[in-house]
């Protein structure tokens, strides 16, 4: 009973666990590389963009939403992945990562603490 105790608990401390949440990917492909494709490309990942946050809202299963609407952009959604390719799909890939916000800052967030400033 020791030994399988022990053995359990060294595996425990090998094996780690990824909690983090896998955010689904998109990948858009050009029909060519002309200009106008392209800015073609990034109009309809700007358009998927504001659409998925749409999606998602009040949603839990993502997954399932971005199944659901695989019409709307002639796309395919497998293993995590929107794939959308325009015409015959030989020009320049766009790809990244579907979140729901998109906030960046550049300023420094300073931590404040009630009890630092307490006893300072």
């Amino acid at each position: 009973m020791k030994k399988t105790v022990i053995i359990l608990l060294i595996l425990m401390n090998i094996v780690t666990v990824d909690a983090s949440g896998n955010e689904p990917k998109y990948k858009i492909i050009a029909n060519s590389n002309s200009d106008e494709d392209i800015e073609t490309m990034y109009e309809i990942k700007d358009s998927l963009i504001k659409d998925y946050q749409q999606w998602v809202k009040s949603v839990d299963d993502v997954d399932q939403a971005l199944a659901d609407h695989q019409k709307n952009y002639n796309a395919k959604y497998y293993n995590g992945e929107y794939k959308i390719v325009l015409g015959e799909g030989k020009g320049k890939k766009l790809t990244g990562a579907l979140k729901t916000s998109y906030c960046v800052t550049s300023k420094e967030i300073k931590k404040k603490s009630f009890l630092a400033e307490l006893f300072s």
